[in-house]
């Protein structure tokens, strides 16, 4: 009986410790590799760091999504930007020089006048009325004035009397030509060339002397008033180029001038009033009272390497993107490697197919990055060749004859070889100059045409493959109206 008992508690034992062995097996044992895969993984891992291609005896895996653009040469302006309300050269009041009934209008607001152009014209019953009148009175003084004189030389009056009537001439004349005025005044004129802005007068109004009728503003130029920190303002200098940019038209740019730089600083504010100056004008885009931001040029590289700042990679401890090449690989047995080594060119003969609308055949140029054995078949060896130029998403699966070259010296012929291609992104370090709007200038560390990934950088990694599925092919692309 107590042999029993004994035999039962060993086999629950015996249950316990399978049970707790099973536990710490599916839990906390899990995620614990074994020492000798360890040992393993960290070999490979140190092995693929001197590889010259990062690609090179690795298993295939999907490709990332990326979207890349081309580096292209441009110019590149650093700019001090301003905003401010446009401004006409001259804006100015058109008085009423004399009182009467408004009888015809002769412009509208929006119509251009010349200078001396009728805008208005006034009754002038009264003033025709008082012109006959000083006429009449003039006539009368020149006549008397006449009969005085001759009365003056046979000493029949004094001479006293002879100079009231002279006097009373001239009166008459003056009296006259005032009379003349206040007619001309009844006809409103433009004083300047411009654009009727406003009108304050309607046919029948009884418009009184000094009162405002019309607005003019002259919109040729434009100007543009800003004010420079007083900091900046030994960066702007009369005849610098400036942009200006309306929020309603913000695809277009327009050019101007620096005019005119303050001689002074206002001391409330630090700064210094600098007037920019608008020319010839395409179609009135630009108004006096549009709000606009101004950007005056202080300082251009021109034919610079500009990429999307974008294309930088967030959080890195210096000025990095990812580049985009393409490389074509190739198996073959080992004679096909005899003599070949990393660095040698190659040139990639294709033939064209008749659908492709060309006869006759393309190539590829490019050099030898990386020669390894196949990780399937160790008797096959994988030749990796980094394409000099972008590949075209027509090239085929196979090359009619692959040329291999040491120093222009040919080293090995393969034809009829298959291929394919991998499109690859390198962690690239580069140097920054201007920085202006969307886009950085690039000093050193990219060429013109390399491709920089502009959105998918995150999911990236330094040898990774990806899938371009957007390439942009224009940097920037801005319109310009006004003169050059």
């Amino acid at each position: 009986m107590k042999s029993k008992f004994v035999i039962r508690i060993g086999f629950i034992c015996l249950g316990i410790v399978a049970v707790t062995f099973l536990v710490l097996k599916l839990t906390v044992w899990k995620d614990v590799p074994d020492t000798h895969l360890n040992d393993s993984k960290k070999y490979t891992k140190i092995e693929n760091e001197h590889n010259a291609y990062p690609g090179s005896d690795r298993k295939d895996y999907e490709a990332v999504p990326v979207e890349a653009i081309r580096v292209k040469r441009s110019n590149i302006e650093i700019f001090l930007v301003n905003n401010c309300t446009l401004e006409p050269e001259k804006q100015i009041d058109v008085e009423a020089k004399t009182s009467g009934i408004v009888l015809n209008i002769l412009v509208e607001e929006g119509d251009h006048v010349e200078s001396g152009m009728p805008l208005a014209k006034l009754d002038d019953e009264e003033a025709l009325l008082a012109l006959r009148e000083g006429k009449l009175k003039k006539e009368n003084a020149e006549r008397v004035y006449r009969n005085s004189l001759d009365n003056f030389k046979e000493n029949i009056i004094s001479k006293e009397e002879f100079e009231d009537k002279k006097f009373q001439l001239e009166i008459a004349t003056v009296e006259l030509e005032r009379k003349q005025l206040e007619y001309e005044y009844t006809t409103i004129d433009s004083p300047i060339d411009g654009v009727i802005v406003e009108r304050n007068i309607e046919e029948g109004y009884n418009v009184e002397k000094d009162q405002m009728v019309f607005e003019i503003a002259d919109f040729d130029p434009i100007l543009a008033r800003i004010y420079i920190p007083e900091k900046d303002i030994n960066k702007v200098v009369e005849a610098q180029m400036a942009r200006v940019i309306s929020e309603f038209m913000s695809d277009i740019e327009f050019t101007g001038k620096v005019t005119m730089v303050s001689p002074v600083v206002d001391p409330e504010s630090g700064t210094v009033k600098v007037t920019i100056e608008m020319e010839d004008l395409l179609g009135g885009a630009l108004r006096p009272g549009m709000f606009v931001s101004v950007f005056t040029i202080v300082d251009q590289h021109q034919d610079a390497l500009l990429i999307p700042k974008k294309a930088l990679i967030m959080e890195a401890e210096a000025d990095e993107v990812f580049v985009v090449k393409d490389f074509v690989v190739m198996s073959v047995d080992s004679d096909g490697i005899k003599g070949l080594t990393v660095g040698d060119s190659a040139v990639c003969g294709q033939k064209s197919t008749i659908s492709e609308g060309n006869r006759g055949s393309s190539s590829l140029s490019g050099k030898i990055v990386d020669i390894s054995r196949n990780h399937e078949d160790e008797s096959i060896y994988n030749i990796t060749i980094e394409a000099i130029e972008t590949l075209n998403g027509n090239i085929g699966k196979e090359f009619e004859k692959v040329s291999f070259y040491n120093h222009d010296a040919l080293v090995l012929q393969i034809k009829d070889i298959g291929f394919y291609v991998e499109t690859k992104a390198f962690k690239t370090k580069i140097t920054l100059g201007f920085k202006e709007g969307n886009y950085v200038e690039v000093l050193t560390g990219l060429e013109e045409s390399d491709r920089v990934i502009t959105v998918g950088q995150d999911d990236v990694g330094h040898g990774a493959d990806v899938a371009i599925i957007n390439e942009e092919q224009v940097i920037g692309g801005t319109t310009v109206l006004g003169p050059p």
